[in-house]
């Protein structure tokens, strides 16, 4: 892993220098950013940092990359995500997927600004069930061209955008048989609808797109025919890798003006600083800011490797932790800063109608607490149905998930480390019973067990952030540079998952998630009653 702090740093300066011409309050009030500000930020690399040399951009390597998000999102992420939105996920199909000619026909637009991107996925009726869009891309008779026709909505950049990736069906026979295209917003039939109108993001733009009879040129698919929904989705892990930045930076920021107001506020006599219930929202968004750094620094590491890795379950954790757990300190540090918190002239709470919504961002903190579980439970059921011997076929392979070892070294020679990776084998032992247990308890039904797979997710979840700080600090300690508070962290994490687990250990809904079902079932009687 290396990092150029010294580039990413003048980057950073040159965004601080922006936002002191261009303040994020002005631009708020505005309601967009100022032209004259979108083609600086074009100007100092804003729009290309992550983008090769060779096409006009900075270079940077992930890590900066995730390093440079950290450090816009602390300083205004509403401004900021113009650019991240365009290099997260924009262009990023063109990035991985484009060949050498499209690569050389928009990467140099886009890393100039002077063609912004955006992502077009989410449709007025389908938002996580990506399989299932109504977009649909014909290939014309003389195959020169696809005839792109569907709506699009809540699309980041919409009106900033010169460029869209547009996913779309291929043959609505086959959902999931998918393509991936490059669409100018400029063509006959593109039309962009008026921003919508947010809680917060509001130099964002956000709108709907009408696609009537576009003609795509052939030349203009990524990849393969079919391969869109592999490209969307490979795509989105580097969104979500995104999101963990900036919910990690947010945190860290967060927890600085929380220390700062807790020394400077007086009560009773006394700083806040001094009272329990305020240490500890000081100490969970530092301990949580760097089991978030450590988790996108992990993944960020399996992705350098191989851009195209299959790291859903990873980037899900990553995205559902980071985003999570910042809304939290978010609330926290408008908490400590009592009623001065509430004020438009304190950054708390924009940074709050801001990053609300991260959690439906790139899948919805619902989504991402169930999937993890549910995609081993298939890739298990897939195995099964692939065997040939039947019943005992399967039989056999659910037996082999039950009782097969668990290949796991813990190499650590400092002992807190290898006690925490103890720890995390633990949860990984019970989860290996577990997932094929749940599978076989509930069958056809498992979707429909969001209780039990939230309790799956969540161990699964803090196991890989166990691992990922453990991945950290045995780098640091080989060099000499693992600090105390470090330490703490990962005692502070070891023990709130070990909270966590207590309540996790069940394969059936609890007494009051079925109380709960009972209730909404009398309520959805009697609303249906008083319609009637």
């Amino acid at each position: 892993m290396h990092v150029n702090r010294a580039r990413v740093e003048e980057l950073v300066v040159a965004y601080e220098g922006l936002l002191q011409q261009f303040s994020p309050q002005e631009i708020e009030s505005l309601g967009r950013v100022p032209d004259e500000m979108i083609g600086k930020m074009g100007q100092v690399g804003l729009f290309g940092f992550s983008i090769a040399k060779e096409y006009g951009g900075l270079g940077f390597n992930l890590w900066e990359y995730l390093e440079v998000i950290r450090e816009l999102a602390r300083r205004d992420l509403s401004v900021a995500l113009v650019s991240i939105a365009h290099l997260s996920i924009g262009v990023k199909g063109i990035q991985l997927f484009g060949t050498e000619e499209q690569k050389a026909k928009y990467l140099p637009l886009a890393a100039s600004g002077d063609m912004i991107f955006s992502y077009a996925l989410t449709e007025p009726h389908i938002g996580s069930d990506a399989k299932h869009i109504h977009t649909t891309a014909v290939l014309s008779d003389d195959e020169t061209h696809y005839v792109l026709n569907g709506r699009k909505t809540y699309i980041t950049n919409a009106n900033y955008a010169g460029g869209l990736t547009v996913f779309a069906q291929l043959d609505p026979e086959k959902p999931g048989h998918m393509g991936a295209f490059i669409v100018e917003t400029d063509w006959e039939g593109v039309q962009i609808g008026k921003d919508m109108p947010k809680m917060g993001l509001t130099a964002s733009s956000t709108a709907a797109i009408h696609f009537k009879d576009v003609k795509v040129p052939r030349e203009n698919l990524l990849g393969k025919p079919g391969d869109g929904f592999k490209i969307a989705m490979t795509i989105l892990n580097f969104g979500r890798l995104g999101l963990g930045a900036a919910s990690t930076g947010l945190m860290d920021q967060s927890a600085t003006d929380m220390a700062k107001r807790a020394a400077n506020r007086i009560q009773f006599g006394v700083p806040i600083e001094n009272f329990e219930l305020i240490q500890e929202k000081i100490v969970r968004a530092r301990a949580h800011a760097f089991a978030c750094d450590a988790m996108t620094t992990l993944t960020a590491l399996f992705l350098e490797e191989d851009p195209h890795r299959n790291v859903a379950m990873e980037t899900s954790h990553v995205k559902l932790f980071g985003t999570t757990r910042a809304w939290d300190v978010l609330y926290d540090a408008l908490q400590t800063a009592g009623g001065s918190g509430y004020l438009k002239t304190n950054p708390y709470e924009k940074r709050l109608r801001d990053f609300r919504v991260t959690t439906i961002f790139e899948g919805t903190t619902e989504i991402h607490s169930i999937y993890p579980p549910l995609f081993a439970i298939r890739r298990m059921t897939k195995e099964m149905a692939g065997t040939e011997q039947g019943v005992l076929g399967s039989l056999k392979v659910l037996w082999k998930h039950l009782t097969g070892g668990l290949q796991w070294d813990v190499p650590f020679r400092d002992k807190q480390l290898r006690c925490a990776a103890r720890q995390a084998k633990r949860n990984a032992r019970y989860l290996k019973f577990a997932l094929p247990a749940v599978a076989m308890i509930h069958r056809k039904k498992v979707m429909s067990k969001e209780y039990v797979l939230r309790r799956l997710t969540t161990l699964s979840l803090y196991t890989y952030a166990i691992l990922a700080m453990l991945a950290r600090m045995q780098k640091d300690l080989d060099r000499g540079l693992l600090s105390t508070e470090h330490r703490l962290f990962l005692d502070y994490m070891l023990e709130e998952m070990k909270e966590c687990r207590r309540s996790c250990l069940r394969l059936w809904n609890t007494r009051k998630e079925k109380i709960s079902a009972r209730l909404f079932r009398w309520e959805r009687f009697f609303r249906e009653e008083s319609t009637q």
